[in-house]
């Protein structure tokens, strides 16, 4: 039975094959079927207070029974030809508009499948969605704000947010002083929530109103015509900022102020010395720049106390170092730097004086050297290779009263002399190319209780090779001879450093 079976198939398929060469098939092709679509939702119910949020995510899908779909097309509102997006997805996140000033709106969504003959479903899938606008906030940083009182630029960073979105925020405003009249749109960073801006004022030595020129971000990118009116140099100032979004919802307003101080000299004076002698360290040194016919600008950052090693930075710098504190700093054309302490704000020095020194800045620092680490970071800064070491049963450094403090060869000048003997300074040597102004005698205490004499390197005051940096590593107020000292102050400021009112 098995083999008749299997000869009657082969005769069969003989027949077909002879059909199939002498007979061409025929009949018609059938028209291509249009696909259809289907959204997962059909219907939505709900108003008032349920209404949904203008951020959705919507999902469909589609079918085609003689081919396969390619993609969909959707449109939101305007379903005419030209309004339609192209997509492979199946679901997509959206921020349906809502008419501006509207708080609530019902938005059409239609989608329409593709076959892979190009042809689109005719009917589509559509969904009317009732939303309601969520009003947007706004959030200024307060690590990104200024100190009480700052000099000529300030900076301001602040965060948008709207429970629709981010796409949702149309805009983000600030204004100084006025909220009437004085808002102006800032540009918000693509696909960022967070603004960063510098204002900075042209003629900062003028007391009154003016305007202030916009720069964008920590790359302090000008903006060319971008101004925020009414600032006020001399005066406590309010900074505003909110935010809108597409439908013309406004967030809340936050705000921030500080004092604007003009600059009225090219030399500042920055007061890094603490306790209770601040005052008067800063009298001696301010009656001798008088002396010298320079009136600073003075700068007090002595807040806050060293805690382990380092002190934390100031308050009373900006909360931004770069660029805003860099770029005061280069306003200056001299610092004159006092403190008690080398493990206090000098410490930063060599970060936030960078644009400083770059633009031609001249510096004079005055702070006691005590023993350090030699990795510590200053001896990147000041121009010390070394300090004198202790060995054997020598405990500390002595500098004895009236031990003279005198000049070197380089410099003419008077001799100064120690006022009260002091423990804890150290002898410097200085780095190479770098040019020693000052030296003392020094001697080194023992456990024994008598004193030898340090024989090597005794340096007190060092010259950086730029000539754009002296180091006195002496406090000023344990020196005699307040003319002596106005007349090294003269030879050092100057006539090394060019210092000028």
């Amino acid at each position: 039975m098995k083999t008749i079976s299997k000869i009657s198939a082969l005769l069969l398929l003989f027949i077909l094959i002879g059909v199939s060469c002498n007979d061409s098939l025929s009949g018609n092709f059938n028209e291509n079927k249009a696909p259809t679509t289907f959204m997962t939702v059909e219907k939505i119910n709900r108003d008032g207070d349920f209404r949904l949020s203008s951020q959705i995510n919507i999902s469909w899908w589609g079918n085609d029974s003689d081919g396969y779909i390619i993609g969909y097309e959707y449109a939101i509102n305007d379903t005419s030809e030209g309004a339609w997006t192209f997509t492979t997805k199946t679901d997509s996140t959206f921020i349906l508009p809502i008419t501006s000033g509207e708080a609530t709106d019902d938005v059409l969504f239609k989608v329409r499948a593709v076959d892979n003959d190009e042809e689109r479903d005719p009917i589509g899938a559509r969904l009317v969605y009732p939303i309601v606008n969520s009003e947007p906030s706004v959030s200024i940083n307060q690590t990104e704000t200024p100190p009480d009182t700052m000099y000529a630029i300030a900076s301001f960073g602040w965060t948008v947010s709207d429970p629709d979105g981010l796409g949702n925020i149309m805009a983000t405003e600030v204004a100084v002083n006025d909220t009437i009249n004085g808002w102006v749109e800032m540009p918000i960073p693509d696909g960022e929530n967070r603004v960063f801006i510098n204002l900075e004022l042209e003629d900062e030595q003028t007391l009154g109103e003016q305007e202030a020129k916009v720069y964008l971000g920590r790359s302090y990118t000008s903006t060319s015509d971008l101004t925020i009116p009414g600032l006020k140099i001399g005066e406590r100032n309010i900074f505003y900022v909110r935010a809108t979004d597409n439908a013309g919802a406004v967030s809340n307003v936050d705000t921030v102020s500080w004092f604007i101080k003009p600059r009225t000299s090219s030399v500042l004076y920055i007061n890094d010395y603490s306790g209770s002698n601040s005052m008067a360290n800063q009298q001696l040194n301010l009656s001798a720049l008088s002396d010298l016919g320079i009136q600073p600008d003075i700068w007090i950052i002595n807040d806050k106390e060293v805690a382990q090693d380092k002190v934390e930075v100031s308050g009373a710098f900006p909360t931004v170092l770069d660029p805003t504190l860099k770029k005061t700093l280069a306003k200056w054309d001299y610092i004159y730097w006092s403190s008690n302490d080398i493990n206090r704000n000098i410490t930063y020095a060599l970060d936030i004086t960078e644009e400083f020194f770059d633009d031609g800045g001249k510096m004079f620092v005055t702070i006691p050297m005590k023993n350090i680490s030699q990795e510590d970071e200053i001896f990147n800064f000041l121009p010390v290779d070394s300090l004198g070491t202790l060995v054997g049963i020598q405990t500390d450094f002595l500098l004895s009263a009236n031990t003279e403090v005198t000049p070197t060869s380089v410099i003419s000048t008077d001799t100064l002399s120690i006022s009260k003997s002091t423990t804890g300074r150290y002898p410097m040597k200085p780095i190479s190319g770098a040019t020693s102004l000052f030296e003392a005698d020094f001697y080194a205490t023992t456990v024994l209780g008598f004193n030898q004499d340090y024989q090597k390197f005794e340096s007190v005051a060092i010259e950086n090779p730029e000539k754009s940096l002296i180091y006195f590593g002496l406090d000023l107020s344990n020196l005699n001879s307040y003319e002596n000292l106005v007349n090294v102050l003269d030879d050092m400021l100057i006539g090394r450093l060019n210092f000028k009112q």
